[in-house]
This record gives C-alpha cells, sequence and structure tokens, in this order.
C-alpha cells in the first residue's frame, strides 16, 4: 500500500500515486462494466460505453484540480498544475461529477435499467482496487494494529472499505438472480451509502 502524498518523478513530470491508481481503478471498473453489458446483451453498449468515458474524463479532471478549486490561489504559478491533484473529499467530488453527467445522458437517451446495475457494480469495483493500493489514515485507533502515523497507531481505513465493499458485492452475487436488475441496483446504493456512514467515525 502506498502513502496518498507519495509521488513518483518521470523525467521533468511528477505523478501522484493516488492519481495514478485512481486512473487504474477507473479503467478496471470501465473494463468490468463493459465486459457486464456485453454478457447481458444490452443494447446500445456502445454507445453507452462512450459516454461512460465521457464521464470518466470529467471525474478525473475535477479529481486533478479540486485542490485549486479548494484553494484558488494555487493558481497564481502555472507549475502547480503538475504537482497537485487530489485532496479532501476530491474522490467523492470526481464520483459526483462523473455521475451526474452519466444521469443526464440516462435519462436523455433512454437507457436500459441494466445500465444502472452494471455501473454501480463497477464503482465498487474500482473502489476496491483503489483502497487496496492507497492508503487512508484514520482516527487514533484504541488496538495495536493498524497505520503507524506521527507516533500513533490509526485506524488502516482503507483497509476497512476493502473488506466492507467486497462483502457488499460479494452479497450482490449471492442473494440477487441475474434478473433482479432493479434490485440490485437498489442493493448497491444502499450499500454505498451505508459503508460510507458506517466509516465515518473512523475518518480522521
Amino acid at each position: 500500500m502506498f502513502h496518498p502524498l507519495t509521488t513518483w518523478s518521470i523525467g521533468p513530470l511528477t505523478l501522484s500515486v493516488e492519481l495514478l491508481f485512481l486512473l487504474l481503478a477507473l479503467m478496471t471498473g470501465f473494463f468490468a462494466v463493459s465486459r457486464y453489458l456485453k454478457w447481458k446483451g444490452t443494447e446500445q453498449q456502445e454507445e453507452i460505453m462512450d459516454k461512460v468515458t465521457i464521464a470518466v474524463i470529467a471525474g478525473v479532471a475535477v479529481f486533478k484540480f479540486w485542490p485549486f478549486v479548494l484553494q484558488p490561489s494555487l493558481l497564481s504559478d502555472l507549475r502547480n498544475l503538475i504537482y497537485f491533484s487530489g485532496g479532501p473529499w476530491a474522490v467523492p467530488a470526481a464520483m459526483a461529477a462523473a455521475f451526474l453527467i452519466i444521469i443526464i445522458y440516462f435519462f436523455r437517451k433512454q437507457w436500459p435499467a441494466d445500465v444502472w446495475e452494471a455501473l454501480l457494480g463497477g464503482v465498487l469495483i474500482s473502489l476496491i482496487f483503489f483502497n487496496i493500493f492507497v492508503r487512508q489514515y484514520g482516527a487514533v485507533s484504541p488496538f495495536n494494529t493498524g497505520f503507524s502515523l506521527e507516533g500513533a497507531t490509526v485506524h488502516p481505513v482503507n483497509f476497512y472499505y476493502v473488506w466492507l465493499y467486497f462483502l457488499s458485492f460479494l452479497g450482490a452475487l449471492v442473494f440477487f438472480k441475474k434478473e433482479a436488475v432493479t434490485g440490485k441496483s437498489v442493493y448497491f446504493i444502499i450499500s454505498i451509502v451505508a459503508v460510507y456512514l458506517l466509516m465515518m467515525p473512523f475518518h480522521v
């Protein structure tokens, strides 16, 4: 697992580990959505994936430029565009932007309900992938196990997320049949929100 502020230098460029694994997580989720829609035989699959690509690019852009939303003064030095990305609430903001675009396309293009099932499943897969590789430091833990931060042991929040999201995804496979599109979509939404609310006390 990598510290979220870790950066790698590639020539004159500096690559954020957090941004790198966000991109890899999105690619993994994108592939899962594409394969699932193909498996379900969903109509308009190519058009749907084109629009999802646009939404993903928009989400990545929000993540990349989020520091400049929080601190516009950073734009006083354009070199900061190379060095800064992410930050507090960057991932939720990026996801919200991407989903807003998808919602607009969903109603405008009248996509089938399968799309939501596939997308929400893809989101869970992306979240699992991202949290496997990028550490999230939580509040001080009363236990001896966890991440060490400034001399204290803190909750390994990303580790908790991985297990809770994995169990949520497994539950969808166990409790819902292939045809239960609406029920599975609602289950995914409830699971994602419930996991987030459950984890709030462990965050700093």
